[in-house]
């Protein structure tokens, strides 16, 4: 999926944010209105309270000078059909008559006869006489569904003394009317008994259920279904006050007729079913949640209510309790209209008594009704006027609007309407009252419904809220009375529609009257209501919407700058110009005082701008109309198994939404100032009396020039969406990436507009993706897209389409040469419009193909793009945090070509037949190795330093380093240097030596391998023997360097004592580690793993753990010269070998022995010093005495050494010489004496070794010695056989000597 962002003109995000803040806060204002409890003042759960005493509760337009503001619309009055009047003269025995406003009709019973009309036209009589008995009521229902014939459109229920009969109602339409013609079926589809029950009123629920009110008291419930019941019956009267099996009882067992029911209402979106008895008493039944049960749950007696309203009202003005009775209707509050009340009861004096629905604590959803409030009619304030209704008979609640029919005498009923429409958003409820005369009784009082989204366009709300607030699409409120001279159509006026009739009585002429407007609504709501009759897409007239603009400009106000704190929650949104009147010309200044609060422009701060009536009302009137979309979800998942996503909003609703918001456009773009030429560019804080003005003004024409601006968004944001739902949209959202699914899952329009572009580009893309292959389709879209949402898909988003278009072709051209011709012109088309395209989609797309050429190329072009002054090349090398945000911008393109490289290295190392998400696709490791080394070689080509820094860093961390050390590039070494100066640079350090050797810099790689030996590293896997392979490789690269150079030889000498320090250390680490038992030596191993200076090696190792050999190589390499140190280590190591091999055969420490002496022969017999052969000899031959081994094992030792004979014929003559006692000691006196023997006999038979000259002066020297020894044997005392063999041998040797 790709597309980019192209707007004409690059527009600042901050400027749409700006605007959309001060909507912000006009919708915030709009959502703080009080809900009716509030207002009535009354405290959930608490007693009820008492109302309308004052003359606040009803304040009187005229003392403000506002009497010519109307409340109502003339009376509209429609005569009955002569035909109709003329039967008026038969009436023989009862005539009743009502209303039907869900089909416009009125209903007159004759006798026997019904008779229905169009009560709105006065036409379309019709009648039905097929009864025997005189009608008593009558009822319209619409059906329960699946029950009957779909022409059946309701059913009409008619009472008679002794049956109850249900008709089917039909209809024809005409043109938009669907209720035109009535039709009545002539044979009725129920009829049943009555069972002698005088059935006073039909009421019937949405959910096709049909209620009855018995003049015996009872409620009663008219049950019918499509089939049989076990009854054998289709219908059946249930009275569903007294038990669901009541209709089995004879009517002689039954209650009597005590408290016949009078009224029944019923409560929509409570579920609850209320009647009203004769003698005031309410009963309440719970119809559950779905509508189809029914449950009795309280009822409330007319003495109950009437002790309630005393108690509540404490009686402080002397009212007089019959005010509070008879209670003479009951009208149903909607949730909509009141969270908690539930209830309005009217009593003949006009009082209204609010009753509150109490929850259950226990069971079922509700208890209790209770009293909650009382508000009293006009008439009752100290100071208002007298006038009160008397003798109401009639009374209807409808979106807060009451209505009361009084009856004034037997020709004349007073209608007293009381609405508190008038003062908009307020704190505690004020109502206007205004009576109207009827002519004749008023039977019927309904309020005609009006086909609206009224509802639909005000949702979010808590309740619904003031009529200011939704005017814009609330309908007139009509309210129909029927009296025996036909039907009366009241209208009661909403603020827009008085100044409606305001503007059309003042000729054009900017009147008192519509000053007065502006004045009891307040500069802001007058404003956002003029613009209702100006913005109006239907055609509001033309004089009436200029009017409507005069007055908006005439009465706005103008901005202001404020000093000092206004403690307020809207926040002032400054910006640089100011709204400006036709002809360009700035407002006209008024002199009326203007409520400073007004301003949605926020708190005010030191100089801070109040904005003006006009602003806050265009900031009003835009929030009022976006207000069901503005911070809501845009979509939602359906029902479906799949869970797509649907747009919440209808092709009808955003064509609503775009209609009128279109309006408002309208209307800026031709009153907002299109330059900035006027702006005052110094002194913003001018000195003298206008100078506050005109910067107020330059503030306000900014942020107006703003809200044009995100009203042009919004149009077109809107009108995009709807063409996404005409092309069914959850098929478009699901070629989304699934990353802008959930941010889409999140977003509001409010977000789509103001910072939703990479949301509706790829919206654009998917909705295009859909009909690629078809161009002459994808052409007349997008040049559909480009007419309605210009700013969302511009020029470049023209080529992107192309692009993507052609990279789909590519997907499925098998010829090779097409395919990548049409890959290399979507490339380049791409690269045009790299801002905001969705990368990682093409990237996918493009490594599907296998086209990793384009897929790297893309990608560095919009890194480029991003950072077109290629800051980032600096900030790489400095490493400097003040550009990051284009380090990341370019790394986040970097991140798509790594992505890849990614997938093809995973499959390089085992995949087969893999399809992962970024859309490589590989059939064996080997394609997938070879992929990966073509699309290496793309990234090697590049010319982006900062893109190589990456490519090496992902190499690095996936331990590539050997492709990393082929790469020849000339960043790589910088690169690398620059690398080895950050903390933890170890690894890097381990590549740039590699580096230097495979460039022959051997000289730079043995001073990287010396400072790796040296590092500290705090890792178990960093050990001695890797800091001795890093010396050894040193040595090596050193000694490759020019010899000619003195620095480099020193270096190697450096060197070499380095690593022959090491292996003393490294001696040392393996002597403590046989000392498994020392938990100090195993403490010391850690520290091991570091270098050491020798002498801390000797002092707190070597000494500390008595390890003498080792003591012994220290000082041989620091060539520290002590015998007696010498003669002592080697003392403790000729102890420690025997020592430790003593539990073994004496065979075997014997040969232990004679190892360790080869071993260390070999490492210092060349030094005396260190290898002191007689000190070692004597300690032998003591040993081998001691523990009488074989008398020749000390010489034959030596001589493997090897040790000369010359030099231990010697050594064993010094120790003859010495006359040490221990010989005797150890009970061998003679033991040099035999060894001697030994050696001379070995010397001997290797004189041929010896120079001829040399050989007869040392032959006379051995027989001189000789001769010595043989005296000294033949003196001995006792002559043991060693002794004896001894002497054997010396007189060998003298005999063997004459041959010499």
């Amino acid at each position: 999926m790709t597309a980019s962002s192209s707007a004409n003109k690059p527009i600042s995000t901050e400027s749409l944010e700006n605007a959309a803040k001060n909507i912000d806060t006009a919708l915030q204002s709009d959502r703080l209105y009080s809900e009716l409890d509030a207002l009535l003042r009354n405290a959930r759960h608490a007693g009820g309270t008492l109302t309308g005493m004052t003359d606040g509760d009803y304040p009187s337009l005229s003392a403000q000078g506002l009497a010519s503001v109307p409340l109502i619309g003339p009376v509209r009055h429609v005569p009955l059909p002569m035909e109709l009047s003329e039967q008026f003269a038969h009436v023989q025995c009862n005539c009743f008559m009502g209303l039907l406003p869900t089909i416009q009709r009125g209903w007159v019973t004759i006798d026997t006869e019904i008779y229905f009309w169009n009560y709105e036209t006065g036409g379309d009589l019709a009648y039905y006489e097929g009864l025997a008995e005189v009608v008593l009521s009558v009822g319209l229902v619409v059906p329960k569904p699946g029950v009957f014939q779909p022409h059946i459109k309701f059913l009409l229920v008619v009472c008679t003394a002794s049956e109850v009969v249900v008709l089917g109602v039909t209809f024809e339409s005409e043109g938009d009317d669907q209720y035109a013609l009535m039709h009545l079926q002539p044979n009725p589809l129920f009829s049943l008994s009555s069972d002698g029950v005088n059935m006073v009123q039909v009421k019937g629920t949405p959910e096709g259920r049909i209620f009855l009110a018995g003049a015996n008291g009872h409620l009663y419930e008219l049950q019918y279904q499509s089939y049989l019941s076990w009854f054998g019956k289709r219908c059946k009267l249930v009275n569903q006050s007294s038990s669901y099996f009541s209709f089995l009882v004879p009517s002689a067992l039954r209650f009597g007729e005590n408290d016949p029911i009078v009224q029944i209402e019923y409560d929509t979106t409570r579920q609850l079913l209320y009647t009203r008895s004769d003698n005031g008493s309410i009963y309440v039944y719970d119809l559950a949640e779905d509508g189809q049960g029914i449950g009795s749950v309280c009822s409330i007696s007319q003495d109950t209510i009437l002790s309630e309203a005393i108690r509540a009202a404490n009686n402080p003005h002397g009212l007089d309790s019959s005010n509070f009775k008879p209670l003479v209707s009951i009208c149903p509050i909607k949730k909509s209209e009141s969270a908690s009340l539930a209830l309005l009861g009217v009593t003949s004096s006009g009082v209204r008594l609010y009753f509150s629905i109490n929850a259950a604590s226990l069971g079922g959803r509700y208890s209790s009704l209770s009293l909650a409030h009382i508000r009293m009619p006009p008439g009752f304030a100290p100071n208002g006027p007298p006038q009160r209704p008397l003798n109401v008979h009639l009374a209807n609640l409808a979106r807060g609007n009451v209505q009361m029919c009084m009856s004034q005498n037997d020709s004349i009923d007073v209608v007293w309407s009381i609405s508190p429409d008038t003062f908009g958003i307020t704190t505690s409820l004020q109502e206007t009252t205004i009576t109207t005369a009827i002519e004749g009784r008023v039977w019927a009082l309904e309020e005609a419904p009006e086909p609206c989204l009224f509802e639909a366009k005000v949702a979010g709300t808590r309740t619904l809220p003031p009529t200011i607030v939704c005017q814009h699409v609330k309908p007139v409120q009509r309210t129909i009375l029927l009296t025996s001279q036909g039907t009366f159509i009241l209208t009661s006026l909403r603020p827009v529609d008085q100044l409606l009739h305001l503007l059309e009585s003042s000729n054009g002429m900017d009147t008192e009257a519509i000053a007065n407007f502006y004045k009891l609504h307040s500069e802001k709501e007058g404003c956002a209501t003029a613009l209702i009759l100006t913005c109006n897409p239907l055609g509001t007239d033309h004089l009436i919407a200029s009017s409507a603009a005069r007055s908006f400009f005439k009465f706005g106000g103008e901005p202001t700058l404020r000093s000092g704190t206004f403690s307020s929650t809207t926040v002032g949104h400054t910006s640089n110009y100011s709204l400006l009147g036709p002809n360009n010309n700035t407002m006209l200044n008024t002199s009326h005082n203007r409520d400073p609060t007004q301003s949605l422009g926020g708190a005010i701060m030191p100089n801070e701008v109040v904005y003006s009536g006009k602003h806050a009302g265009i900031c009003l009137y835009f929030a009022r109309l976006l207000a069901p979309l503005w911070d809501g979800k845009l979509v939602e998942e359906n029902q479906s198994p799949d869970k797509l996503l649907v747009s919440r909003f209808t092709c009808d609703d955003l064509a609503w939404f775009t209609e009128q918001l279109s309006g408002l456009k309208t209307f800026l773009d031709e009153y907002a100032p299109l330059s900035l030429s006027e702006l005052p560019t110094d002194s913003p804080h001018r000195a003298g009396p206008n100078g506050g003005r005109v910067q107020a003004e330059a503030l306000e024409r900014n942020s107006v020039l703003q809200l044009r601006l995100l009203v042009q968004y919004s149009v077109e944001a809107l009108e995009l969406w709807r063409e996404l739902c005409e092309y069914q949209f959850h098929l478009v959202a699901e070629r989304l990436p699934m990353n802008i699914k959930e941010d889409l899952c999140r977003t509001t329009f409010r977000d789509l507009v103001v910072s939703g572009k990479q949301i509706t580009v790829a919206l654009i893309n998917a909705l295009m993706e859909r009909y690629f292959g078809d161009s002459n389709l994808t052409d007349a879209l997008s040049a559909r897209l480009r007419e309605i949402c210009p700013n969302l898909y511009g020029a470049a988003d023209l080529k992107t389409t192309k692009a993507n278009e052609l990279l789909q072709s590519a997907k499925h051209q098998t010829n090779k040469t097409e395919q990548t011709t049409m890959l290399h012109k979507s490339l380049e088309l791409f690269k045009q419009v790299t801002v905001n395209i969705d990368l990682g989609g093409i990237c996918n797309q493009y490594a599907s193909v296998g086209f990793y050429e384009g897929i790297v190329e893309l990608c560095l072009a919009t890194a480029a793009e991003q950072d077109n002054q290629n800051l980032a090349v600096h900030l790489t090398h400095t490493g400097e945090d003040a550009g990051e945000q284009l380090l990341v911008a370019r790394r986040h393109c970097y991140t798509c070509i790594t992505n890849t490289l990614n997938n093809l290295l995973a499959m390089s190392q085992g995949a087969s037949g893999i399809h992962n998400n970024t859309g490589v696709k590989v059939s064996s490791a080997a394609e997938a190795e070879k992929q990966l080394t073509t699309m290496l070689d793309f990234c090697y080509r590049s010319n982006d330093e900062v893109f190589h820094v990456f490519l090496y860093e992902w190499l690095i961390g996936n331990g590539l380093v050997n492709r990393l050390l082929a790469i020849k590039s000339s960043y790589l070494e910088p690169y690398l240097r620059r690398a080895a100066k950050q903390p933890d640079n170890l690894q890097i350090l381990d590549i740039m030596w590699k580096y230097y050797e495979k460039e022959k810099n051997y000289s730079a790689a043995a001073r990287i391998l010396a400072k790796l030996a040296d590092r500290d590293r705090d890792t178990d896997n960093f050990t001695l023997w890797d800091r001795i392979d890093y010396i050894s490789r040193a040595i090596l690269c050193a000694k490759a360097c020019s010899t000619s150079l003195n620095n480099e030889g020193e270096f190697l000498h450096e060197l070499e004592d380095k690593m022959d320090v090491a292996q003393l250390q490294l001696n040392i680490y393996s002597s403590l580690e046989q000392m498994s038992s020392n938990p100090a030596a195993q403490a010391a191993l850690s520290d091991l793993n570091r270098l050491i200076d020798i002498s801390t090696l000797y002092s707190d190792y070597a000494e500390k753990f008595n390890l003498a050999e080792c003591q012994l190589a220290i000082i041989h390499c620091a060539g520290h010269h002590d015998p007696l140190l010498v003669q002592k280590l080697w003392r403790e190591l000729l102890a420690l070998e025997i020592t430790s091999s003593q539990h073994l055969p004496q065979v075997s420490v014997m040969s232990s022995l004679r190892n360790k002496i080869l071993l260390l022969g070999n490492i210092y017999q060349a030094a005396e010093k260190f290898f002191p052969t007689q000190f070692i000899v004597q300690q032998l031959e003591v040993i081998s005495c001691r523990g009488g081994w074989d008398q020749s094992w000390v010489i034959d030792t030596m001589l493997q050494i090897p040790t000369s004979h010359s030099h231990l014929y010697s050594t064993y003559t010094s120790l003859l010489q010495m006359k040490l006692p221990c010989w005797e000691q150890l009970g061998s006196p003679y033991h040099l004496h035999i060894v001697t023997s030994l050696l001379l006999t070995s010397y001997v038979a290797h004189l041929n070794n010896v120079p001829l000259l040399e050989r007869k002066p040392l032959l006379c020297e051995i027989q001189d010695v000789i001769d010595a020894h043989v005296v000294d044997l033949q003196a001995s005392v006792s002559a043991g056989s060693d002794v004896t063999s001894a002497l054997s041998r010396f007189k060998a040797l003298q005999a063997s000597f004459n041959k010499y």
